[in-house]
Order: C-alpha cells, then structure tokens, then sequence
C-alpha cells in the first residue's frame, strides 16, 4: 500500500493526499507570487531605509568625549614601598567626578550646566597590566553632551580636578626632593670653593673630600627619587578629550533595521496582494 492509500475501519481504500508533496507546491507557490510581486519587496525595502533615515534627523545629536587619567602610584620616601592613598583607592575618581561641586565647577567653567552633563558623566578602569587587585592607575573620564566642545571641555576639566585632588602626596614629595637637591648643589660649590682655596691641612682635605664624596652621593640618590616622583608617583592627565559623534553610528543601524522591517513588510505584502486588492476595489 502506497502513502497516499488508507483503509477505513471497513477495509475500503481511502486515497489522501502527500504533505511533502503539498509544502513544494506552496513553496512554489510563494515564490511565484514574490517573483510576480517583487516591486513591492523593492518598494518596502527602500521605504523601510528611508524612514530609518528619516528617524534619526528628528532624533538628538550625541557627542562623546573621553579624558585618561594617570593616577600614579606613591612610594615612600625611600622609594620601594608601595603605599595606599587617595591615588590608589578605585573609588576616588568616580567619587570625584560624580560630586555636585565638580560637576558645577566644570559646567560652570565650559558654559554649560550641571543638568545638562550630569547623567552623561561616566567613569572606566582601563585594563592594563600594572593592575592589582582591585587598584587600577589609569582611568577614563567620559562626558555626553548635545555639543561637541562642551562634552570635551567638561572632560578635561574633570580630569583636571581629578588630578589636582589626588596629586598633593606626589606634589609635596617633589617639593621636598627639589629643595633637598638644592641644598646638596650649594654645600657641594661650597666645598669646591674651599679646596681650591689652598692652604689646607691634609686632615682638612681629606674630611672635604669625604663630605663631598657624602653630598654627591646624597644628591644623586634624591635626584633618583625626584625622577621616581614625577614619572611614577605624580598624577597627570595623560590624553586630553576630543568629542566623537554618536548620531552616526546610530543613523547607519537606523538604516539597516528600517531596511529589513521594510523588507519583511514588503514580502508579507506580495504573498497577500492578489487578496487584498479585491477587497479595496469593491469598496471603491
């Protein structure tokens, strides 16, 4: 007995139909009315791209501008301690930049208001390899503004008072080296100064020679530390912000999304055509 043959409860031949056979014919089918049809799928998919388009004109314009930070990492004053600080901690900046007094400061000084960047004011760790534990010296500061200077302005104008705020351990420590340096420069010319004189004992000489040789050794290992300071320890901003728009991006992804909806519509159309045209004829 073939597929199509079924026996009733009576034991009579019943002939039904194929499945398979019925699915090629609607495929068929469907195919033929896309292809009979297809200025509509045309139409659906270039109307669907143009109000894609169209959307995102009457949409809000976007900026984005990202200001790096260097928090730097404090030592002690020998220089191999890892010390915990402000600098350190991996809530300091956002805590910074999030405050009501900053925000208005930085608004104040772009021209704008703290409404108005408030809600766009986010702050990222930047991975990097000198990562540890939950310690990350470089962050990122970024603003979204309506305007493309304003969002740039009130990143670097955070980044800015991140720095200052997190840089008086570095900044007291350079002060320090700096004036220690001095002093070595001048005891050192003062030494020079008096072994050039003549007329010194030998005793006199040797304990010049020796608080020389001293002072040299002290300004060189406080030059190292000042070095250590300004490259490692002190807080700067490494990458000033430049605003990047956001409405591109989302104007090509309006695009694309209104094309395949149109798409879509237009294909429901064609296989529903001859359906619908009689019905609006006989209204008419």
């Amino acid at each position: 007995m073939s597929r199509d043959e079924q026996r009733d409860p009576e034991g009579q031949v019943r002939f039904g139909s194929d499945p398979e056979a019925e699915q090629e014919v609607d495929l068929g089918r469907y195919a033929r009315l896309l292809l009979a049809r297809w200025w509509l799928v045309a139409a659906g998919l270039v109307v669907g791209a143009i109000l894609g388009y169209a959307v995102t004109l009457g949409g809000t314009h976007l900026y984005r501008a990202s200001s790096t930070v260097y928090l730097g990492q404090p030592y002690s004053a020998s220089g191999n301690i890892a010390l915990q600080t402000l600098q350190t901690n991996p809530g300091t900046v956002g805590t910074i930049a999030h405050s009501e007094s900053v925000v208005g400061n930085a608004a104040s000084v772009c021209g704008t208001t703290a409404g108005a960047i408030r809600d766009g004011v986010t702050v990222t760790p930047v991975d990097s390899q000198l990562t540890r534990g939950n310690q990350n010296p470089i962050v990122e500061i970024t603003v979204e503004s309506r305007k493309g200077k304003k969002a740039a302005c009130v990143a670097d104008r955070l980044a800015k008072q991140v720095v200052d705020r997190v840089s008086a351990f570095a900044t007291q420590k350079i002060s320090n080296f700096s004036q220690q340096i001095s002093i070595d420069e001048r005891q050192q010319g003062l030494i020079n100064q008096a072994l050039q004189q003549g007329g010194l004992s030998p005793t006199d000489q040797l304990l010049l020679q020796l608080r020389l040789a001293t002072v040299q050794s002290d300004r060189l290992s406080t030059s190292q530390l000042l070095l250590q300071a300004r490259q490692v320890e002190q807080p700067e901003v490494l990458t000033p912000a430049s605003a990047q728009p956001l409405a591109a991006r989302s104007r090509r992804n309006a695009v694309v999304v209104g094309a395949l909806i149109g798409l879509v519509v237009g294909i429901l159309l064609a296989l529903v055509w001859d359906r619908i045209t009689p019905r609006f004829a006989q209204r008419a």
